[in-house]
């Protein structure tokens, strides 16, 4: 079930859920990301591409935060490590 949620919500449900996967060193592909935000009612992306982009705009969404903490670094650097397309590579490297 989709509930009405911003785009900064689903921003930061990507960076809180790429902090967890990281520290377990698990990598998520785009399509698998897609079917994590639908599962728990966050706005989806159509296709594998999209989901990479949403995730470049994540990233910049969690590294515009006005608090530089160390907490913020961790998230951007595990959003950069942990999405990956179907050839394991990380989405900074696709767009």
């Amino acid at each position: 079930m989709q509930r009405q949620t911003t785009m900064d919500e689903t921003y930061e449900f990507i960076g809180r859920l790429a902090l967890a996967l990281f520290s377990q060193g698990i990598k998520v592909s785009y399509s698998t990301a897609i079917k994590i935000l639908e599962d728990n009612g966050y706005r989806t992306y159509g296709s594998p591409r999209a989901m990479a982009s949403g995730i470049s705009a994540a990233y910049r969404s969690w590294e515009e935060y006005e608090n530089k903490e160390i907490m913020v670094k961790a998230t951007c650097s595990a959003i950069a490590a942990t999405y990956v397309d179907k050839d394991g590579t990380p989405s900074w490297l696709n767009y």
